[in-house]
C-alpha cells in the first residue's frame, strides 16, 4: 500500500477514469476522491482527515492507494478509520475499500484487507467493523476469509439518499 501523494497523479487520474468508464460514481475507501475538484484538492483532505480536530464525532482516518508492483498500477483504494463514531457505528465502519472495475475477481480486495488489519494491529485496535451493501457478494466474501463474524444488517442512506441495506461485520485485528 501506498501513501497518495502527488507522484501518483497521473495514476490516481487514470484510476478514477476506470470508474467512470465502468458507470460508476462512486470509489469506496477513497473518502470521497471522485467528488474532489483536482487530485490536489483530494490529497488536501486526506492529510486533513489523518489529524481531525480532537472531537468525539471525528475519527482521524489514513488512506492508501493499493499499486501492482509490476507496473505500477493503482489497483484499488482503501481508507482505515482509527476509531468509530457514531456515524460509522451506523455506516462506513473502520475500513472502507474499493477495487478499480478492471481488477476485480483477482484477490486484490482480499490482500488490502489484510495490509489494513495489519495497520490496525499497529494502531493497537483490538477488533474492527466493516460493512457491505447487501448483495455485494464480492465484498462480503472477501470480509468473511479475513475473518468478518457477520453482526447484523441495517437500513441507511445511501449516496443518493435512497434508503439501502447494508451488512455489518467484526474482525478481530
Amino acid at each position: 500500500m501506498k501513501c497518495p501523494n502527488l507522484d501518483w497523479k497521473e495514476a490516481a487520474e487514470e484510476y478514477m477514469k476506470a470508474y467512470r468508464n465502468a458507470g460508476e460514481t462512486h470509489i469506496g475507501g477513497s473518502a470521497s476522491m471522485e467528488q474532489s475538484a483536482s487530485y490536489e484538492e483530494w490529497l488536501e483532505k486526506i492529510h486533513r482527515l489523518q489529524a481531525p480536530p480532537d472531537e468525539e464525532e471525528r475519527s482521524p482516518a489514513t488512506t492508501f492507494f493499493a499499486v501492482r508492483k509490476e507496473d505500477r498500477k493503482i489497483v484499488g483504494t482503501i481508507q482505515i478509520r482509527h476509531r468509530l463514531t457514531e456515524e460509522l457505528r451506523e455506516s462506513g465502519g473502520n475500513i472502507g475499500y474499493a477495487v478499480r472495475p478492471d481488477e476485480r475477481r483477482k484477490g486484490y480486495a482480499v490482500q488490502m484487507l489484510r495490509l489494513a488489519l495489519d495497520f490496525c494491529r499497529g494502531l493497537e485496535m483490538k477488533q474492527v467493523l466493516l460493512d457491505c451493501l447487501a448483495g455485494n457478494e464480492g465484498s462480503e466474501r472477501t470480509i468473511l476469509r479475513c475473518g468478518g463474524v457477520f453482526a447484523g444488517e441495517a437500513l441507511v442512506p445511501g449516496d443518493d439518499g435512497q434508503t439501502e441495506k447494508i451488512r455489518r461485520f467484526w474482525i478481530a485485528s
